[in-house]
């Protein structure tokens, strides 16, 4: 079956798949406020557990996958998702010395009206940190696990691919009732700021733009919104910055001269690129970030070898294309697999014809 462009889902199923992906996204951010502190493998590993069926009954989850997959059955358009994970070990060399993705991502689209794709992407994560005796959290509390190497190694592994868009970092935050009242009112600020109606969430989203741009074929009212609505956004907002994703590009410009990357640096820059338009993948809430790779050809890459890398399997290096660059990578026979593989598939339910 040929590949489209782009995918469409209706209002009904976009809107279901989004409040599964958002709600892991909260109990994967809440869980920052309860017990120790995890790390982020921690919080990878219970985002992994949430996301697939076999194990998200081990966790409390506002709308789980069991539910969503009830709610796509009501629908007519006979779409249904599944979700699993595995985990890699890694020797200890490569970890010490380079490091793998944390996350290899495969989105699948399988469905004989919507069309055939697979396309990977890899995700490293980090985790916002407070500062102070009491490690308290603010607007400019820094990513302070991110490292300039790890972030260059990986553009040179992009560019040996010859993959875009198919790097990212995904942020680890806890929820703005975490912060100090001031700073939890700067964050909602930003988050409403700028903002246009996008129709699967029922609130303000700064990031329709960038759907449009990839060429989703979305129905969008731009009237202002009600008193019951903005009530919804307001909770919404409460509940941010949660899970977030950004492209390397943009990583990689906010940390340039060597400096960690702060929250309100990302909130800046996602203010900044609304007025030029220079990246697309800023500062995206998580369940966006997840419908992109669902429904755009543009995010990620269906290279065979890059998919394999992503499912954790070794593949040899592709040939330098400047010897002047990538140094560090002259040194590996293979690239260093993703310490945890996610696969997202949305599929038919309809039946067989003939």
């Amino acid at each position: 079956m040929k590949a489209l462009p782009y995918f469409s889902f209706s209002t009904y199923e976009g809107s279901i798949i989004w409040r599964f992906l958002d709600g892991v996204s909260t109990a994967v951010s809440s869980r920052r406020l309860r017990g120790s502190p995890p790390g982020e493998e921690n919080l990878t590993f219970l985002l992994c557990e949430l996301l697939d069926e076999s194990s998200a009954g081990l966790h409390v989850l506002e709308y789980p996958l069991a539910s969503a997959k009830a709610d796509l059955e009501k629908s007519d358009a006979g779409i249904t998702i599944d979700v699993e994970f595995q985990t890699h070990e890694h020797p200890r060399w490569v970890e010490a010395k380079y490091s793998g993705a944390d996350l290899g991502i495969v989105f699948v689209m399988d469905h004989p009206l919507l069309g055939y794709s697979r396309r990977a992407v890899l995700v490293q994560a980090k985790r916002l940190f407070g500062a102070g005796r009491l490690r308290e959290f603010s607007i400019y509390s820094e990513y302070e696990h991110y490292k300039a190497k790890q972030a260059a190694f990986f553009r040179e592994l992009e560019q040996r691919f010859d993959v875009g868009n198919s790097v990212f970092y995904l942020w680890y935050n806890p929820p703005s009732t975490a912060f100090p009242d001031e700073h939890a009112k700067r964050i909602r600020s930003y988050e409403s700021v700028g903002s246009s109606l996008w129709p699967w969430r029922g609130r303000l989203s700064p990031f329709i733009d960038d759907m449009i741009d990839f060429g989703f074929p979305l129905s969008i009212s731009r009237t202002l919104a009600g008193p019951e609505d903005e009530e919804k956004n307001h909770v919404w907002r409460e509940r941010q910055p949660a899970l977030r994703v950004s492209g390397l590009s943009t990583v990689l410009a906010v940390a340039d001269g060597g400096q960690r990357p702060q929250l309100e640096t990302f909130y800046k820059a996602l203010l900044e690129n609304g007025r030029n338009r220079w990246d697309r993948f800023v500062f995206a809430p998580f369940a966006d970030f997840f419908l992109m790779g669902l429904m755009s050809q543009r995010l990620g890459s269906s290279d065979d070898d890059w998919i394999k890398l992503a499912q954790g399997n070794k593949i040899p290096m592709p040939p330098v294309k400047d010897d002047k660059k990538a140094e560090m990578l002259l040194q590996l026979d293979s690239p260093p697999a993703p310490r945890h593989t996610i696969t997202f598939t949305v599929r038919s339910t309809l039946p067989p014809i003939g």
